[in-house]
């Protein structure tokens, strides 16, 4: 398995989408570089053995918390496209725009995506299909 496999197979556990969404961002190996340069690599490691042997859930306990501030960050990285941690910062436009979030609700990134004319009236496609969304 590659690193960036494996990085993708450690942010399903944290993200709650599946490794086909993750991978289809484009993103995952650019925030596998960042989340090596800003955790460090025996940091990241220590990050992804424990979750490939345990549920976030389980990353709470106190001798922890190192690691489950590893985990709150990877995942705003992936949900917001932003670094969390100092020095906070937003990876780049694309990421900003592949999000998670915006996939949340069936919504697009402000001012990236243009949806057309006259799609403000429109109900979003989650309520359209009749669902509430992820």
């Amino acid at each position: 398995m590659g690193q960036v496999e494996r990085f993708v197979g450690v942010s399903v556990k944290l993200t709650g989408f599946d490794e086909g969404e993750l991978v289809a961002t484009g993103m995952a190996g650019e925030y596998l570089r960042v989340v090596v340069e800003r955790l460090g690599a025996e940091r990241y490691g220590r990050l992804a053995q424990a979750l490939e042997q345990r549920e976030p859930a389980e990353l709470g306990e106190p001798a922890d918390r190192e690691l489950l501030a590893a985990a709150r960050a990877v995942t705003q990285l992936w949900y917001l496209g932003a670094w969390p941690l100092e020095p906070a910062a937003v990876v780049s436009a694309r990421a900003y725009e592949q999000g998670l979030v915006w996939r949340t609700f069936d919504g697009r990134a402000p001012g990236t995506q243009g949806a057309g004319p006259g799609s403000w009236a429109l109900p979003p496609q989650a309520v359209a299909r009749g669902g509430a969304g992820r």
